[in-house]
């Protein structure tokens, strides 16, 4: 699955000049590139990150602030060999959980792990689990 920044297949091939083989389906948010990250961090139940450049560091705080399982793929540069760093100057405790791997399928087994015995019984971080609100 796909999120577009686009309108349309033809914005989305024209204007963003991104692919569109490889998908089943792909949605449409109009969003542009930046408001189309909400829509793809809050459709899914983990994150990985892998690289990446200024879109990948705003879908980092995003999925962190959502308090979503965010994997990050080191050794692969960019942005992820900065995501502890951004993760300790934050100094925000929102249940997001972050898993370190420089194996891919290590990682997603490990994240797989993680989401099935800790992360899928976790409170959304908009619900105060102590008053069920």
């Amino acid at each position: 699955m796909g999120i577009s920044p686009g309108l349309s297949i033809d914005e989305h091939r024209g204007k963003y000049q991104s692919p569109v083989d490889g998908f089943d389906v792909l949605i449409y948010t109009g969003s542009g590139l930046m408001g189309r990250e909400i829509t793809n961090i809050r459709s899914c139940d983990m994150v990985v990150i892998a690289g990446g450049r200024t879109g990948t560091l705003g879908e980092l705080a995003i999925a962190y602030d959502e308090g979503r399982l965010i994997g990050v793929l080191t050794g692969t540069g960019g942005i992820t060999a900065l995501v502890e760093e951004i993760v300790r100057v934050s100094g925000k405790d929102t249940g997001a959980r972050v898993v370190y791997d420089d194996d891919p399928a290590s990682l997603i087994d490990r994240l797989l792990t993680v989401y099935k015995t800790e992360h899928i019984r976790k409170p959304s971080c908009f619900c105060d689990s102590r008053t069920g609100g």
